[in-house]
């Protein structure tokens, strides 16, 4: 089964290590791009600033746009960012988005953030909640498969 991370890039690190943990559990795993190696740089050096420029430029929006639809689900990794618990940013929620109307499974690493603006959009979309538990995707995404 093949699983598509998404999740804020200044968490690409941790989406590496769940990427591992994920392998390990049979699934095929697709993740974010990372285009240059400055953007690698800035982001080990927790100075990483997503721009519009560099979405345009290597068309990062539609490139996993079609990775979700080549997928089976995707999953949402939600760690705190920026004082928010579980954040989930503007991109996360396109592609959870993206997921709902084609269809997939969404699946967040953590409970649903309280974001005001955008919160009773994502309990509409139904995610699964793993809190924090891999171990609990494979069964989880089979039952959501089997209910199709």
């Amino acid at each position: 089964m093949k699983i598509v991370i998404c999740g804020s890039m200044s968490h690409h690190f941790k989406m590496l290590k769940i990427k591992e943990k994920l392998v390990a559990l049979g699934f095929e795993v697709l993740l974010p791009e990372v285009a240059t190696n400055q953007q690698l740089l800035e982001i080990r050096n927790n100075s990483y600033t997503d721009t519009a420029e560099l979405k345009i430029r290597y068309n990062f929006i539609k490139k996993h746009y079609q990775c979700i639809v080549g997928s089976d689900a995707v999953l949402i990794v939600n760690f705190e960012k920026n004082g928010i618990k579980n954040y989930i940013g503007g991109n996360a929620f396109l592609e959870m988005g993206f997921a709902h109307v084609l269809n997939k499974p969404i699946f967040l690493l953590n409970p649903i953030p309280h974001i005001k603006y955008y919160y009773h959009e994502m309990m509409a979309m139904k995610p699964v909640v793993l809190r924090n538990n891999l171990s609990r995707l494979s069964r989880k995404l089979k039952l959501r498969l089997k209910e199709k």
